[in-house]
């Protein structure tokens, strides 16, 4: 009730209560497992606990993905692994807390709180790295970049997190067209299926130059500097991935002064890391091939987004688009400095611009094919009607209704309700809603539209007024088992003539009858459906 609803302050430290451990959780997961990797770190060196602090900071702004620096040089080309085991965790706090019912207000504290609190952990980390400086060789990196990646990785994070049937609840709620939220969907897949590809082309690429991975590793002869050159060339496999991904598409990879690409290879001293034996000092004619992976990979994508039925061209368009920011933020995050090698990574723009174009190119020719197959089933449909019989050919291809990921099926169930603008996150009913066909008070079809199946064997006379006009309960309980299926009418329901009976053709609902059993007492019939309300009987004239 309106009285005993909480004042509005109360209502923001329940929501804090709520949400704040949505976003301390992971980032206390991440933490306490950067210290531990310290401590190890530290003591397998015999370093002491001296540079534990700045050791900490750094590791977890390279987890986060934000640049580390030296006294003498900065690196912000940072594996990408630990960092989407950051993305994952994060997600799935975001997705357990929006599962059921949040509001707007609830998810303005929920994004507030994924964000400030990496945003005070970095803060953090700066101000331990300006503190260990004057003892140690470490320097505070760019703040802008550091706060720049930290935040656009759990935004990440959170928007994941919180799914699509909550985005398209959003985008309803401030009246988004579909046409700008559905294409999200071929485009999440698109970019993920050229990462895919980019990562077996980077390890077929490694397994090729096995004679250079083996002179790299034997070079350290073996034992825990190895080991660890491997390991972190496991985390670096997105990298990998990304990297192959900008190649296929026909953008460049550079490492410094470094460059592949399908079309041509440089190659410098590279650092002696085993992941970059995939580096190939040439590259043959055969390569441009390559370019139909990603074409392939388009099509494969937009069939499946439109394959029902043909979709608008905004919003193939928009599908590129997204596809396009997708791998720029993937682009800006995996790319960076690698210290006296200077800039690393693929040609960010360059890229992001030419997935937007293959998507959106290979999709409208996909949509155009599927538009025109569509037409000539129909046309087909048209011609294979029989000669007077209105029969059509079932052999040919019905479209169905599509959803917003391009697949059949029902309406998405996720609304808004009226209360705080409520948003059913998960998949239930709104409540006080009935589903479709379906009503929350049961009604009977009127007289005109009952059969004899629905009515029983010993339905009653059509001329009986207590069926065509609504009789009083009354009525029907002095006549006893009258329209019953054990009871068959009587004499006095059908005395009269045609003229005199309520039921007869001439009659209208509202007119005065003469009931034979009750003494010619006059009654008046009222409009509504037979059985649904013992008040829509009959009754009395004054």
């Amino acid at each position: 009730m309106a009285g005993t609803r909480p004042p509005e302050d109360s209502s923001l430290r329940r929501r804090l209560f709520n949400f704040l451990p949505v976003a301390l959780i992971p980032n206390a997961v991440v933490v306490a497992g950067v210290v531990l990797f310290a401590l190890c770190a530290l003591m397998l060196t015999d370093s002491g606990f001296v540079p534990l602090a700045a050791t900490v900071a750094q590791l977890w702004l390279a987890v986060n993905l934000a640049p580390v620096a030296s006294d003498s040089a900065v690196l912000s080309q940072l594996p990408m692994l630990p960092a989407l085991g950051v993305v994952w965790l994060v997600a799935h706090r975001v997705r357990v807390a929006v599962r059921d019912r949040i509001s707007i207000l609830d998810l303005a504290v929920l994004t507030g709180c994924v964000l400030i609190v990496p945003a005070l952990l970095a803060l953090t980390a700066a101000v331990m790295l300006l503190d260990a400086r004057s003892v140690l060789p470490v320097e505070v990196p760019p703040l802008a970049t550091v706060f720049g990646r930290v935040l656009l990785l759990h935004l990440t994070a959170l928007a994941i997190g919180m799914g699509p049937k909550l985005w398209r609840a959003l985008s309803r709620r401030f009246s988004v067209p579909a046409a700008v939220v559905d294409p999200v969907v071929p485009a999440v897949r698109f970019v993920l299926s050229l990462g895919a590809a980019g990562l077996v082309l980077a390890l077929v690429s490694l397994a090729a130059h096995w004679r250079v991975l083996g002179e790299l590793l034997s070079s350290f002869d073996g034992g825990p500097a190895a080991a660890g050159l491997l390991g972190l060339s496991l985390l670096y496999l997105p990298d990998a991935a990304v990297a192959g991904a900008a190649v296929l598409v026909g953008s460049e990879f550079h490492i410094g002064d470094a460059s592949v690409s399908l079309y041509d290879a440089t190659v410098v001293p590279l650092p002696p890391l085993p992941i970059l034996a995939a580096f190939p000092g040439s590259v043959g004619g055969w390569a441009l091939a390559l370019i139909i992976v990603p074409l392939a990979l388009a099509g494969a994508v937009s069939h499946a987004h439109c394959r029902t039925t043909p979709r608008a061209w905004s919003e193939i368009i928009a599908a590129g688009v997204w596809a396009g920011a997708f791998a720029l933020i993937a682009g800006w995050l995996s790319g960076g400095t690698v210290g006296v090698y200077g800039s690393s990574g693929m040609m960010v723009l360059f890229t992001a611009a030419l997935v937007a174009v293959e998507l959106a190119a290979v999709g409208a020719v996909v949509n155009a094919v599927v538009g025109l197959r569509q037409r000539r089933a129909r046309r087909t449909t048209t011609d294979g009607v029989d000669d007077g019989t209105g029969s059509v050919d079932s052999g040919a291809p019905v479209a169905e209704p599509a959803d917003g990921d391009g697949d059949t099926g029902a309406a998405d169930p996720v609304e808004f309700v009226d209360e705080e603008d409520l948003i059913a996150a998960g998949g239930e009913e709104p409540d006080g809603e009935e589903p479709d066909g379906e009503t929350e008070t049961g009604g009977s079809p009127t007289a005109g539209e009952r059969s004899p199946d629905a009515e029983g064997t010993g339905a009653a006379d059509p001329a009986d007024p207590g069926e065509r006009g609504g009789v009083a309960e009354k009525d029907r309980d002095e006549k006893g088992t009258r329209g019953s299926a054990d009871t068959e009418p009587g004499p006095a329901e059908t005395d009269g003539g045609p003229g005199d009976s309520a039921g007869s053709p001439g009659s209208e609902v509202g007119e005065a009858v003469e009931d034979p059993s009750d003494g010619g007492y006059p009654e008046t019939a009222v409009t509504g459906e037979v059985g649904s309300d013992p008040e829509h009987g009959t009754r009395p004239l004054p």
